[in-house]
């Protein structure tokens, strides 16, 4: 499977068969977390494996709507220090393990509203810590409520389209290498798909903006941005220097993240 079928088959899984996981991909994410290195400027993050959550006592990832468990195998702790640089990071990196979980077999969710109590043992938290993202995972239980109609209760089957997303949508509408980027950027999960990234385009510089504050959304953006943009091109960058005068027009009340460059 390529990465751009990875992206595109990629989906939110709520429940799980009771199958153990790979041990080769358990090793293969624990080595990738391990190895990360922050990308966005002062940003502190590191990651916890949870390799078989039933034989944790008290830990649970909760339930949906205080009704139906999540009862993953496996999970990631996403741990920053209490900061949205932090969550920018969280997000980049944890959506690359997404996606090699998704082209392992596997499915996963992310949970931003957990149980924290019951995992701080595991992650050791410092006074300057939180937990900032949670992502279970394990081979997906067919044909159940939460993954097979939880999806389109919550809207998660609805993408905004790219001339909402892009700032500049007619300056690239004809570039079909670009429509086709954002458009893979465009399926990253998102909190209650609220999609807030915007993307403006300047010859080979990519902007990206935030219209809420949920910056997790943006770095998991990003990251399908990046990975993509890197099977594209030659060379590819991330910087953090906002454009002196952009050819679009900034969103009003929006926050700049970062920028991409590709060649």
């Amino acid at each position: 499977m390529n990465l751009k079928e990875t992206i595109t088959k990629r989906k939110s899984v709520r429940k799980y068969a009771d199958t153990p996981v790979s041990q080769h991909l358990i090793d293969s994410i624990q080595k990738d977390l391990s190895n990360y290195t922050c990308i966005f400027s002062d940003s502190k993050v590191r990651f916890e494996v949870i390799s078989n959550l039933k034989e944790e006592k008290d830990v649970s990832l909760g339930t949906l709507w205080g009704l139906l468990k999540i009862n993953s195998p496996c999970c990631i702790l996403g741990i920053c220090e209490d900061s949205s640089q932090g969550m920018l990071d969280l997000g980049f990196a944890l959506e690359q393990q997404v996606l090699k979980i998704t082209a392992a077999g596997y499915g996963s969710c992310w949970f931003g509203n957990f149980n924290a109590n019951s995992f701080a043992h595991i992650g050791n938290l410092s006074s300057t810590e939180k937990i900032g993202i949670i992502i279970s995972f394990g081979l997906p239980k067919e044909d159940t409520f939460l993954n097979t109609n939880f999806r389109k209760i919550a809207g998660s089957t609805k993408r905004k389209p790219i001339s909402e997303i892009c700032l500049n949508y007619d300056d690239i509408a004809n570039n079909s290498t670009l429509i086709e980027l954002i458009h893979l950027s465009i399926l990253a999960p998102s909190a209650n798909n609220a999609q807030p990234v915007r993307i403006g385009i300047d010859n080979n510089r990519a902007d990206f903006y935030l219209t809420n504050n949920i910056t997790i959304d943006a770095g998991i953006f990003i990251s399908h941005f990046y990975l993509y943009a890197k099977s594209l091109f030659s060379q590819v960058s991330l910087i953090e220097d906002r454009p002196l005068v952009p050819a679009y027009t900034v969103p009003p009340a929006s926050t700049y993240i970062a920028s991409i460059i590709f060649k």
